[in-house]
């Protein structure tokens, strides 16, 4: 991808730019982070990536101390040219932004650290179409803070560019302004799927976790996901019994995922008020149908619209654009809504974190869980089930 004139002429102010942290996890532990690349193959990948491997980010509790030989950079220098351009942010700007993560951490040793992380449900994630796992890490960060294990996916080749650890090279993807037709988007959820389902057979995730002696969890899995990756962690969820709960962060469904039976594990579906726009029939058949399937087996569903968002506002990006500068006279080429990337952080980890510690066996936070809220008025629910065949639109 070209890096455009004006962009170009402001290289040099590349050297003045300062470290910028990310909002700062709120657990009680430190977060540490570790990478695997599984040998996994794709038939007839429509990717230009290899088609035989998929990279899994791995973001757990820690109580090691973070320090500045340790932290994981956020951004890698191509990714940041890629996606600098599209937001009208300077490379070097985003190449400033700092995790909290600190590379291949100690693991927890205190018994009752280790008992709280191998009884709660491993989380797995899929990112929205085309981007990285890693423009979601503020959320994936908080969860690891709480005490889950959180995996994290990437097909490679998908995404314009990813970077592979280890000494691998990075791998090229589509270009960021390629156009998506509704049977690449299908192609998409279905290797992302597999990847997912390959991620929790026995020689994938659990194969790993027994080869390094760690404590994670390998029975009980929570899946999520953004846009296309929600689609895939419902489809998953639809094939796996171990996927015990599932959250879905303004995805359409697509494929078989349409028709995914869940037979009453937890479910929440979060959008933005446009969302219908582009899939103005699956979530209200997909409630529906899950509101029948819960007269005979226990049942739990929230359905929320976020007011004022807009679909990438879901994930890391609007954090970039307002934490750092933007080249002047320019403004970004993509809407975010009118919620703050703050805002937007702060909702959905509140959210995601009453969901999943009520899916652990924790405290149900009702007041979040049960309908709208003064405090965060952005929130209107569209739908709820509950386990007794109850219903509320």
């Amino acid at each position: 991808m070209h890096v455009p004139n004006a962009l170009a002429s402001l290289l040099p102010l590349s050297l003045l730019a300062a470290a910028v942290k990310l909002p700062a996890p709120s657990g009680p532990y430190n977060v540490g982070f570790t990478q695997h690349i599984f040998n996994h193959t794709t038939p007839n990948d429509p990717t230009p990536g290899p088609g035989n491997i998929y990279l899994t980010s791995i973001y757990y509790p820690t109580r090691a101390t973070p320090g500045p030989n340790t932290s994981v950079p956020y951004f890698d220098p191509t990714s940041a040219r890629i996606w600098g351009e599209v937001f009208n942010i300077l490379p070097a700007d985003l190449e400033s932004l700092e995790t909290t993560l600190q590379w291949q951490a100690p693991l927890l040793t205190a018994e009752e650290d280790v008992d709280k992380v191998k009884t709660w449900p491993t989380l797995v994630f899929s990112p929205g179409g085309g981007m990285n796992a890693g423009y979601s890490t503020s959320l994936l960060s908080e969860l690891a803070s709480q005490g889950y294990t959180v995996l994290a996916l990437d097909h490679p080749g998908e995404a314009p560019y990813l970077s592979l650890p280890y000494g691998n090279p990075g791998v090229v993807g589509w270009d960021i302004y390629m156009p998506y037709s509704d049977e690449l988007i299908v192609e998409i959820y279905e290797f992302r799927r597999a990847d997912m389902l390959a991620l929790l057979c026995p020689n994938g995730y659990p194969a790993l976790v027994e080869l390094n002696g760690a404590y994670f969890n390998t029975e009980a899995y929570g899946a999520f996901g953004h846009s296309t990756g929600a689609a895939a962690a419902t489809g998953a969820m639809d094939r796996r019994d171990s996927i015990v709960a599932g959250f879905n962060i303004d995805g359409g469904l697509f494929g078989d995922s349409v028709n995914a039976s869940l037979h009453g594990r937890p479910y929440f579906m979060t959008m933005n008020p446009n969302h219908f726009a582009q899939d103005a029939d699956t979530w209200p058949a997909f409630a529906e149908r899950y509101y029948n399937e819960s007269k005979i087996a226990p049942g739990w569903l929230d359905w929320t619209t976020v007011e004022g968002s807009a679909h990438l506002a879901f994930s890391d990006i609007p954090l970039w654009v307002e934490l750092l500068p933007q080249i002047p006279n320019s403004t970004a080429q993509v809407n975010l809504g009118n919620v703050t990337g703050s805002r937007m952080d702060a909702l959905l980890k509140t959210y995601t974190g009453a969901f999943w510690e009520f899916v652990r066996g924790g405290q149900y936070n009702a007041t979040l869980l049960d309908g709208e809220v003064e405090e965060w008025p952005e929130v209107v629910f569209d739908a709820k089930v509950r386990s007794n065949g109850t219903q509320g639109y």
